[in-house]
Protein backbone atom coordinates (compact mmCIF):
# COMPACT_ATOMS: atom_id res chain seq x y z
CA UNK A 1 0.00 0.00 0.00
CA UNK A 2 1.09 3.35 -0.96
CA UNK A 3 1.95 5.91 1.76
CA UNK A 4 -0.45 8.91 1.12
CA UNK A 5 1.41 12.52 -0.12
CA UNK A 6 0.06 14.22 2.61
CA UNK A 7 1.60 12.06 5.26
CA UNK A 8 5.32 11.99 3.43
CA UNK A 9 4.85 16.00 3.53
CA UNK A 10 4.27 15.89 7.09
CA UNK A 11 7.01 13.64 8.20
CA UNK A 12 9.38 16.02 5.85
CA UNK A 13 8.43 18.99 7.84
CA UNK A 14 9.25 17.30 11.29
CA UNK A 15 12.75 16.36 9.68
CA UNK A 16 12.85 19.92 9.37
CA UNK A 17 12.11 21.24 12.91
CA UNK A 18 14.51 18.60 14.57
CA UNK A 19 16.87 20.02 12.50
CA UNK A 20 16.03 23.55 13.37
CA UNK A 21 16.08 23.17 17.25
CA UNK A 22 18.81 20.88 16.99
CA UNK A 23 20.72 24.08 15.25
CA UNK A 24 19.73 26.45 18.06
CA UNK A 25 20.32 24.21 21.30
CA UNK A 26 24.02 24.04 19.51
CA UNK A 27 23.84 27.93 18.82
CA UNK A 28 23.14 28.25 22.58
CA UNK A 29 25.10 25.80 23.82
CA UNK A 30 28.17 27.57 22.01
CA UNK A 31 27.34 31.20 23.31
CA UNK A 32 27.33 29.61 26.70
CA UNK A 33 30.39 28.30 26.77
CA UNK A 34 31.65 31.72 25.21
CA UNK A 35 30.45 33.23 27.95
CA UNK A 36 32.07 31.04 30.26
CA UNK A 37 35.29 31.11 28.96
CA UNK A 38 35.16 35.01 29.02
CA UNK A 39 34.13 35.09 32.67
CA UNK A 40 37.16 32.50 33.42
CA UNK A 41 39.51 34.96 31.68
CA UNK A 42 38.72 38.02 33.24
CA UNK A 43 38.77 36.29 36.72
CA UNK A 44 42.25 34.97 35.68
CA UNK A 45 43.53 38.74 34.68
CA UNK A 46 42.24 40.02 37.84
CA UNK A 47 44.26 38.23 39.45
CA UNK A 48 47.92 38.98 37.50
CA UNK A 49 49.73 42.21 38.93
CA UNK A 50 52.02 44.36 36.92
CA UNK A 51 55.44 43.98 38.86
CA UNK A 52 56.31 47.65 40.09
CA UNK A 53 59.89 46.95 41.33
CA UNK A 54 62.81 46.87 38.67
CA UNK A 55 64.56 44.56 41.69
CA UNK A 56 63.25 41.93 40.16
CA UNK A 57 63.39 39.76 37.13
CA UNK A 58 59.71 39.06 36.02
CA UNK A 59 56.85 41.61 34.43
CA UNK A 60 53.86 40.10 36.17
CA UNK A 61 52.71 37.60 38.65
CA UNK A 62 49.82 35.34 39.23
CA UNK A 63 48.20 35.68 42.86
CA UNK A 64 47.14 32.10 44.26
CA UNK A 65 44.97 32.04 47.05
CA UNK A 66 46.15 30.93 50.34
CA UNK A 67 42.59 29.33 50.63
CA UNK A 68 42.96 29.97 54.71
CA UNK A 69 46.08 28.56 55.50
CA UNK A 70 48.96 30.45 56.58
CA UNK A 71 52.02 31.69 54.27
CA UNK A 72 55.01 29.12 54.78
CA UNK A 73 58.68 30.18 55.44
CA UNK A 74 59.85 30.48 51.46
CA UNK A 75 56.58 31.45 50.10
CA UNK A 76 56.88 34.54 47.24
CA UNK A 77 53.83 36.51 47.84
CA UNK A 78 51.88 39.69 47.60
CA UNK A 79 50.84 42.14 50.35
CA UNK A 80 49.55 45.41 50.82
CA UNK A 81 52.32 47.89 52.13
CA UNK A 82 51.04 50.51 54.79
CA UNK A 83 49.65 53.24 53.83
CA UNK A 84 52.53 55.49 55.49
CA UNK A 85 54.30 54.06 52.62
CA UNK A 86 52.46 56.39 49.82
CA UNK A 87 52.72 52.91 47.37
CA UNK A 88 49.09 52.32 45.18
CA UNK A 89 50.77 49.22 44.56
CA UNK A 90 50.82 45.95 46.05
CA UNK A 91 54.75 44.65 46.81
CA UNK A 92 56.49 41.08 46.44
CA UNK A 93 58.34 39.70 49.16
CA UNK A 94 59.42 36.44 50.50
CA UNK A 95 58.16 35.23 53.99
CA UNK A 96 61.25 34.57 56.05
CA UNK A 97 59.97 34.52 59.33
CA UNK A 98 56.69 32.85 60.84
CA UNK A 99 55.17 32.92 64.26
CA UNK A 100 57.22 31.66 67.19
CA UNK A 101 60.76 32.89 65.67
CA UNK A 102 62.71 34.97 67.04
CA UNK A 103 64.32 37.93 65.78
CA UNK A 104 67.22 40.28 67.27
CA UNK A 105 69.35 42.46 65.63
CA UNK A 106 73.00 43.79 65.88
CA UNK A 107 74.82 46.85 66.84
CA UNK A 108 75.05 47.43 63.08
CA UNK A 109 71.64 47.00 61.91
CA UNK A 110 72.38 43.09 61.03
CA UNK A 111 68.75 41.19 61.48
CA UNK A 112 68.32 37.59 62.65
CA UNK A 113 65.72 35.36 62.49
CA UNK A 114 66.47 31.86 65.12
CA UNK A 115 69.79 32.99 65.33
CA UNK A 116 71.00 33.42 61.27
CA UNK A 117 71.34 36.54 59.46
CA UNK A 118 69.12 37.56 56.69
CA UNK A 119 69.34 41.18 56.38
CA UNK A 120 70.78 44.43 56.94
CA UNK A 121 68.69 47.56 58.06
CA UNK A 122 70.40 50.44 57.06
CA UNK A 123 70.10 54.07 58.69
CA UNK A 124 68.89 55.94 55.84
CA UNK A 125 66.99 55.74 52.49
CA UNK A 126 68.33 55.94 49.06
CA UNK A 127 65.77 59.32 49.29
CA UNK A 128 67.86 60.46 52.30
CA UNK A 129 64.86 59.77 54.68
CA UNK A 130 66.15 58.29 58.00
CA UNK A 131 64.79 54.68 58.87
CA UNK A 132 64.39 52.69 61.68
CA UNK A 133 65.03 49.35 62.24
CA UNK A 134 62.77 46.33 63.24
CA UNK A 135 62.55 45.78 67.42
CA UNK A 136 63.77 42.44 68.76
CA UNK A 137 61.08 39.97 69.82
CA UNK A 138 59.21 36.75 69.21
CA UNK A 139 56.85 36.82 66.21
CA UNK A 140 53.42 36.89 67.65
CA UNK A 141 50.83 34.73 65.77
CA UNK A 142 48.78 36.11 62.47
CA UNK A 143 52.07 38.31 61.62
CA UNK A 144 54.93 37.41 59.28
CA UNK A 145 58.52 38.30 58.83
CA UNK A 146 58.43 39.50 54.63
CA UNK A 147 61.95 39.77 52.92
CA UNK A 148 64.05 40.42 49.58
CA UNK A 149 67.18 39.64 48.99
CA UNK A 150 68.41 43.05 47.42
CA UNK A 151 70.68 45.23 49.75
CA UNK A 152 67.73 48.28 49.05
CA UNK A 153 64.74 45.94 49.50
CA UNK A 154 62.26 48.18 52.35
CA UNK A 155 60.88 45.06 53.83
CA UNK A 156 60.06 43.80 57.58
CA UNK A 157 64.06 44.82 58.69
CA UNK A 158 62.38 48.07 59.20
CA UNK A 159 60.02 49.61 61.64
CA UNK A 160 57.87 51.37 58.91
CA UNK A 161 57.01 48.09 56.94
CA UNK A 162 57.43 45.77 60.27
CA UNK A 163 55.77 42.49 60.90
CA UNK A 164 53.22 41.69 58.81
CA UNK A 165 49.21 41.21 59.25
CA UNK A 166 47.95 37.50 57.76
CA UNK A 167 45.16 40.24 56.18
CA UNK A 168 47.63 42.37 54.27
CA UNK A 169 49.00 39.50 52.86
CA UNK A 170 46.95 38.81 49.17
CA UNK A 171 48.31 35.64 48.19
CA UNK A 172 51.54 33.02 47.03
CA UNK A 173 52.86 35.01 43.77
CA UNK A 174 53.72 33.07 40.82
CA UNK A 175 55.93 34.43 38.39
CA UNK A 176 54.71 35.03 34.80
CA UNK A 177 56.94 33.99 31.39
CA UNK A 178 57.84 36.86 29.69
CA UNK A 179 55.73 37.60 26.30
CA UNK A 180 58.40 39.51 24.21
CA UNK A 181 55.81 40.23 21.06
CA UNK A 182 53.67 41.99 23.76
CA UNK A 183 56.92 43.76 24.97
CA UNK A 184 56.42 41.89 28.65
CA UNK A 185 60.19 40.48 29.28
CA UNK A 186 61.60 41.69 32.58
CA UNK A 187 60.24 44.34 35.00
CA UNK A 188 58.44 46.98 33.15
CA UNK A 189 59.74 49.47 35.90
CA UNK A 190 63.76 50.48 35.67
CA UNK A 191 66.14 52.00 38.11
CA UNK A 192 64.89 55.67 36.51
CA UNK A 193 61.38 55.27 37.93
CA UNK A 194 62.53 55.37 41.36
CA UNK A 195 61.00 58.82 42.22
CA UNK A 196 57.39 57.47 41.03
CA UNK A 197 55.66 56.55 43.99
CA UNK A 198 54.37 53.15 42.85
CA UNK A 199 57.83 51.86 42.53
CA UNK A 200 58.91 53.67 46.19
CA UNK A 201 59.32 50.10 47.64
CA UNK A 202 62.40 49.78 45.23
CA UNK A 203 64.25 52.62 46.59
CA UNK A 204 64.58 51.37 49.82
Amino acid sequence: MSVPFGRKSGLGSGAVNANGLDSGRKLRTGLAVMVLLAALWLAAASQVRVNASWSDGAWGYAVLPLFGRDPAEGDRVLFEPPESTGSRVPWLKTVRGVPGMRIDVGTDGTVFLDGSPVAIAKTTALDGRPLAGIAAGTIPAGQFYLHADHVDSHDSRYAEIGLVPRERILGRAVALPDIPWLGLDGPLAGPEAIGDDSTREARR
